[in-house]
């Protein structure tokens, strides 16, 4: 009996070999997607629409919503909008010609008074809820593995509450105000993330970008002392609701990578080869222990149809041996892909991903 795409995650997430390798590709920004998705519009069913979406890129796995800050476009111009946070925060979004730029123009925490005046919504207000537990159920009769987000630890701050440089200072010169700042947003997250399990999703996820290419914005010690107990304390949270966690971040984080599969981490993505994450020595140390997503480049968009073909190979042959690997991209499909290396990109994609080489 063939596998569903929720069972297929699922034995990869245990470390058995699926029947098919997962897939979470996504586009890199909205003009991407404009230029190769369907439009679907005419589909009025929000949830179908959705599924048809999953089935246009092989997802394994439907968002279901999330539990993190919640926005509205409050000023819009020719070329840019402006969207202003449930914090206060706001941020400028100014669309270029193959891409879009994403400016912050205000925090509601701009220094260390500021923090006393800070009030963050509701996280158990049952309206920021709704409708999630019935997508849940939809999906999962579906056959998807479903998942739902909140806002990140790190990274979270910086987007949401103060300046980067100011966290960052908190983080190294001022740990009573780091760890204030990262209390107020970690008990938001703890909050919405327990009301988001109790709907019955299956995970739980974020985004907290903690590097570049050559290591971490913050010393592993920090990270350690700071960050590291509040993504622990998620990840127990999502355990004892028979939930997994797949956490986001991009930069060079291999000194920390031994502590988040000690806190029984899921699932980690994107893997870069361009933050020089490397797949297959990740692999070889803790492909046991965690679930690798990504570690396709985000350079696709420049590879020749022979390029596109090998490194997809390459990546499964690494990546999916003995389960914990799903196919995701560092970078998402690029605007400057043509449509037909994006369509041979899916095509090499489904045939390897089944048959694996």
């Amino acid at each position: 009996m063939v596998m569903s795409k929720l069972e297929c995650v699922l034995s990869t997430i245990l470390h058995e070999e699926p029947d098919v390798v997962p897939q979470a590709i996504y586009f890199m920004d909205r003009m991407a997607e404009s230029k190769f998705a369907p439009n679907l519009s005419g589909i009025k069913d929000d949830l179908k629409r959705a599924v048809k979406y999953a089935e246009f890129l092989d997802h394994f796995t439907i968002s279901c919503g999330g539990g993190g800050f919640r926005s509205k476009v409050v000023e819009t111009g020719r070329d840019y909008w402006i969207i202003e946070w449930e914090t206060g925060a706001r941020w400028m979004i100014m669309r270029r010609p193959f891409s879009f730029e994403r400016r912050y123009i205000h925090y509601p925490v701009m220094s260390e008074d500021d923090l006393d005046k800070l009030e963050l919504p509701d996280p158990d207000d049952p309206e920021r809820y709704e409708g999630i537990r019935e997508r849940v159920r939809y999906f999962t009769e579906k056959g998807y593995f479903t998942s739902c987000g909140i806002n990140g630890f790190f990274s979270g701050v910086w987007y949401f509450l103060c300046p980067f440089n100011l966290w960052l200072k908190g983080l190294l010169l001022n740990k009573p105000f780091a760890m204030r700042i990262i209390g107020k947003l970690g008990e938001f997250n703890y909050k919405a993330a327990k009301n988001l399990l109790e709907t019955g999703v299956h995970s739980i996820g974020w985004v907290d970008d903690l590097g570049y290419n050559k290591g971490m914005f913050i010393s592993p010690k920090i990270y350690e002392e700071i960050i590291y107990p509040w993504h622990r304390r998620l990840i127990d949270l999502a355990h004892k609701h028979g939930a997994f966690v797949n956490m986001h971040s991009h930069g060079n984080i291999n000194a920390i990578f031994h502590l988040l599969v000690d806190a029984k981490l899921d699932v980690i993505n994107p893997v870069g080869p361009s933050d020089n994450m490397d797949l297959k020595e990740l692999k070889e140390k803790f492909g046991d222990r965690i679930t690798l997503q990504g570690g396709i480049s985000k350079f696709i968009g420049e590879m020749t149809l022979d390029e596109l073909r090998e490194h997809i190979k390459d990546r499964l042959s690494i990546g999916s041996p003995g389960g914990g690997y799903i196919l995701d991209s560092e970078g998402g499909i690029p605007i400057n892909m043509s449509r037909e290396k994006f369509e041979f990109f899916m095509e090499c994609s489904r045939r390897y991903r089944r048959n694996r080489p």
